[in-house]
């Protein structure tokens, strides 16, 4: 899902860290999920991770099916 959204993990560890950078190259957002949260259980869940991101539901749905 994030991949799809312009991100790439920078680390792997206890938490993973997913960044998005501008193509200018400045960062333009960062996601932090923890590895107990491998699926997305709860709408809050989501919610969160997407207000990290910087995105909507709409955005994130429109990329994930093009």
């Amino acid at each position: 899902m994030l991949t799809a959204n312009g991100f790439r993990c920078a680390r792997k560890r206890k938490h993973e860290i997913w960044l998005r950078h501008a193509k200018t190259g400045a960062l333009e957002a960062k996601v932090i999920l923890s590895h107990g949260n491998a699926e997305i259980r709860t709408r809050r869940l989501f919610s969160a991770i997407l207000k990290q991101a910087k995105k909507t539901e709409g955005e994130f749905e429109r990329v994930l099916k093009s």
